[in-house]
Formats: structure tokens, C-alpha cells, sequence
């Protein structure tokens, strides 16, 4: 009985830290405005998901505005369908962010696209 607790034990413990390697796919923090004023970022929460299909909601600020919408992930295309914000005007600011339709992931940047598929900036995730 010993043996079957231990044995147990060992594989939650070896779950637990299995789960505590890098992050992957959308869900998370991306970019350094999280916990800064006048810098953009994105927190991407996950809400469902289904085989390698994703979905969730997202908020964030451009620098300037707070923005809020979904992100869909289909066959690796990371969309944002819904982004919308407030439309404060911030004298010297680039907004960028809030022109985001989509983007790409590539380890742990995320580069992200405007509706024309353009690049128009990369946020790095936040550990």
C-alpha cells in the first residue's frame, strides 16, 4: 500500500511539474504594458478549446486606450475578430495595437497583423 502511495505521489508531483515548463499556444500575457503605464500589452485567456482549435477573450491597452474583444486560434491562425476600445486621444502615443486583426506566434513573440495581414508590431510574452 506504501509502494501504490509513493508511486502516487511521484507522478502527481512529476505532472505537476511537467506543467510548469514554457508556455505555449495564445493563452497568456504578451508585451510589458501589463503593470506600466503608456506601453501595449494583450492578457489572452483561453475558453475553450478543442483538438488544436482555441478560443478565449482578451483585454489590453494600445498605450493609450484599453481594448477588449475574443481571439479565435484555428488551424494556427490567431484571429481577433471583436477587438474594440476606447477611443481616447494620448498627444504622442502609437497606437498600433488597437489596429490588430491577428497575428503569429513564434516561440514566445507574437507578431501582430493589421486586417491587410501587414505586420505592424511584436510583443514578446511575459513570464
Amino acid at each position: 500500500m506504501k509502494r501504490i502511495a509513493a508511486l502516487a505521489g511521484g507522478l502527481l508531483l512529476a505532472l505537476t511539474i511537467s506543467s510548469c515548463g514554457a508556455a505555449t499556444g495564445p493563452a497568456g500575457t504578451w508585451g510589458n504594458g501589463y503593470n506600466t503605464d503608456k506601453q501595449p500589452y494583450l492578457e489572452l485567456a483561453l475558453g475553450q478549446e478543442q483538438d488544436a482549435n482555441k478560443a478565449g477573450f482578451l483585454t489590453g491597452s494600445d498605450g493609450c486606450n484599453r481594448l477588449s474583444g475574443q481571439w479565435l486560434m484555428i488551424d494556427g491562425e490567431l484571429t481577433f475578430p471583436q477587438l474594440g476600445g476606447t477611443q481616447m486621444h494620448c498627444e504622442g502615443m502609437d497606437t498600433w495595437l488597437s489596429k490588430a486583426a491577428g497575428g503569429t506566434i513564434s516561440g514566445d513573440v507574437l507578431t501582430v497583423t493589421n486586417s491587410t495581414g501587414a505586420v505592424i508590431g511584436t510583443l514578446d510574452r511575459r513570464n
